[in-house]
């Protein structure tokens, strides 16, 4: 009798273990797909974030003198295309 419980107990054993085995190993593939996708649309909010505050300061740099007229125009004009770019590919 105690052949067959100890018998038992280890097949029981062994089953459990590749179970616990696999259920990590999904949840370790699930978690990475989570942070993946998060990270794809993180990096688009920051970019246009990033533009948005670039915008403002090169303003504030024309403003107070540190950028000529040229400059001003030529920075602004990349970031307008940029940002209109973003804003096409978001639609």
């Amino acid at each position: 009798m105690e052949k067959i419980d100890q018998t038992f107990l280890w097949k029981l054993l062994d089953a459990s273990v590749w179970h616990v085995i696999g259920l990590l190993v999904a949840l370790v593939v699930l978690v990475g797909l989570i942070i993946r996708v998060r990270t794809l649309f993180r990096e688009d909010e920051d970019s246009t974030a990033d533009d948005h505050r670039l915008l403002t300061q090169i303003t504030d740099l024309h403003r107070e003198g540190d950028l000529t007229e040229e400059e001003y125009r030529s920075i602004k004009g990349r970031l307008v295309q940029k940002l209109d770019e973003q804003l096409k590919n978001n639609e």
